[in-house]
């Protein structure tokens, strides 16, 4: 899972160091990706739905999840995989309210076309990094899932093995 991520990354970094159509090098590629408050903006939306009592707790335990000897119970499990999904619901609708505002604040400036190719950059760059958040989110995901499914798997054999203990010892 860890190297999903580093994919990812590596992924959206080689994206902006090649830059569709810029002739100038690699630099103003990459620079046109960076808005920091445009990520503050998607961070703002995110940070306190995880400071909450609990789910920050529950969010660190994904990252720890992709230790392959990290362990833990079916409840924590659960809950964990709760939390995922939320904050991947959280970032999309994040994404989409900051962009719809600053859409509505191209709309109010229109006059001004000089302005109007840089300000749409900044109103898509919103939505650009709560999708790159929500594809690191995904590998988390799975894991937590796939743990589930693996906690349950164990499960069953153990109570596989009890009844057929049982049964043997009947006869």
């Amino acid at each position: 899972m860890i190297m999903e991520i580093i994919s990812i990354l590596l992924g959206v970094f080689l994206l902006g160091v090649y830059g569709y159509g810029y002739e100038d090098g690699w630099a103003p590629a990459f620079t046109a990706l960076i808005d920091f408050p445009s990520f503050i903006i998607i961070l703002v939306l995110i940070v306190p739905v995880l400071l909450r009592s609990g789910v920050w707790q529950d969010f660190k335990r994904a990252w720890k999840l992709l230790k392959k000897d990290y362990s833990c119970h079916l409840s924590e499990l659960r809950r964990t995989l709760d939390v995922v999904e939320m904050i991947q619901k959280q970032l999309i609708y994040a994404g989409i309210i900051s962009m719809l505002m600053s859409i509505i604040t191209v709309l109010r400036c229109l006059s001004d076309l000089t302005s109007l190719g840089p300000n749409l950059a900044v109103a898509i760059l919103t939505m650009f990094y709560a999708v790159i958040f929500e594809m690191l989110l995904l590998p988390l995901q799975l894991e937590v899932k796939r743990r589930i499914i693996d906690y349950m798997e164990e499960d069953t054999d153990v109570e596989s093995e009890t009844i057929v203990g049982t049964e043997e010892g009947q006869v």
